[in-house]
C-alpha cells in the first residue's frame, strides 16, 4: 500500500463551497466514518481576550475536514487544487497539516498549530 498520512484542512466558513466542489469534483468526500475520504465537520473555536482587565469572549466559526490513510503527494492533481485554496484563504485562517503513519509531520501550510495539537500517543495493545 505505501506510506499514507493523516490529512487535516481548517478553512474559513467562507471558503467551505469551494472546498466542498474541489473535495466532489476528487471524489475525496464522505458522511461515512470508515471510508478512506474526508469526513467534514463544523467547529467553533472559543477563546477569552484579557486586555486592561477587561475579558471578552471570542469566537471563529471553522470548517474542518479531517482524513486519514490518504496518498498525499505535491504531484497529484487533488493535492494540487486543494493546497491552492489552502493558500488563497490562509490569510483568513485556512491551514493543512498532513501526518505521516510514522507519525511524523511530513508538510503543512498556514498556521496548523492555532487550530490543531499534534501528539505522539502510546497505548497498550
Amino acid at each position: 500500500m505505501g506510506y499514507t498520512s493523516e490529512v487535516h484542512i481548517a478553512i474559513p466558513k467562507t471558503a467551505e463551497k469551494e472546498m466542498d466542489k474541489v473535495l466532489n469534483k476528487h471524489n475525496l468526500i464522505t458522511e461515512d466514518e470508515y471510508s478512506y475520504k474526508f469526513k467534514k465537520t463544523h467547529h467553533t473555536q472559543r477563546w477569552k481576550e484579557h486586555t486592561n482587565g477587561v475579558t471578552k469572549d471570542n469566537s471563529n466559526d471553522i470548517i474542518l475536514y479531517q482524513a486519514s490513510s490518504l496518498k498525499w503527494h505535491e504531484e497529484y492533481k487533488d493535492v494540487q487544487e486543494i493546497s491552492r485554496l489552502i493558500e488563497e484563504y490562509e490569510p483568513s485562517g485556512a491551514c493543512i497539516v498532513c501526518v505521516g503513519e510514522d507519525y511524523v509531520v511530513h508538510s503543512y501550510m498556514g498556521e496548523y498549530y492555532d487550530v490543531f495539537n499534534i501528539y505522539m500517543k502510546v497505548e497498550l495493545v
